[in-house]
């Protein structure tokens, strides 16, 4: 008789215990009125790929490079080594290449990012790298 009592005054506490932990589960689980008020969702959501139709003709002729160099990449006032240099971008520096110099390894670039940002000349291309592709120098060690 006594182990009948216990064992239903077990199985009661067991299933008081369930119910009260699933009422405890959904009171905190599930957000308040005034939460679900708060939450604000976007009016539309953009397709990217629409968004990426809608692009100018412009941007999509723009390329940005990264100077994928140890130390640093000479930025020049003309297409060959020897020319006056107007900077030196440090590796990981963001350009956008203006247009390539014929039968030359050399491209106009304009600086988009760092203290040189602006700055308009020349850099070896063989020392940029298109971003998103891997660098081969960049933070490298020498």
């Amino acid at each position: 008789m006594i182990k009948r009592t216990l064992l239903f005054l077990a199985c009661v506490i067991v299933i008081a215990g369930l119910v009260v932990s699933g009422f405890t589960f959904f009171y905190f689980a599930l957000p308040s009125r005034r939460a679900m008020a708060s939450i604000e969702l976007p009016s539309s959501v953009e397709d990217t790929a629409a968004a990426e139709a809608e692009t100018t003709e412009e941007e999509k002729s723009t390329d940005t490079y990264i100077a994928d160099v140890y130390k640093s990449l000479t930025l020049r006032e003309s297409p060959n080594s020897s020319a006056k240099e107007i900077a030196g971008l440090p590796p990981m520096t963001h350009m956008e290449i203006i247009n390539y110099v014929d039968n030359t390894n050399y491209a106009y670039v304009e600086v988009t990012t760092g203290e040189s940002a602006g700055y308009k000349g020349y850099v070896n291309t063989d020392y940029i790298t298109r971003l998103g592709e891997p660098t081969i120098r960049a933070n490298a060690e020498e």
